[in-house]
């Protein structure tokens, strides 16, 4: 079985509405996340913080 290429992107607050993957009318304008990413892979809409401070959110995902 061949193993996945994974990307994650970690961004610090940033909404669903502000990419304009989810949002057309977004100010934020993301064309390579939609073409290359968002068409051809996979993408999540939803997800939970350990913290409401980014920084044990951050550890987290650095350290499993």
């Amino acid at each position: 079985m061949k193993k996945p290429n994974i990307i994650l992107i970690f961004a610090d607050d940033l909404g669903i509405g502000d990419v304009s993957v989810f949002n057309p009318q977004s100010k934020i304008k993301t064309e390579s996340l939609e073409q290359r990413l968002a068409k051809q892979g996979m993408f999540f809409t939803d997800s939970y913080a350990t913290s409401a401070l980014c920084t044990p959110s951050r550890y987290g995902i650095l350290t499993g």
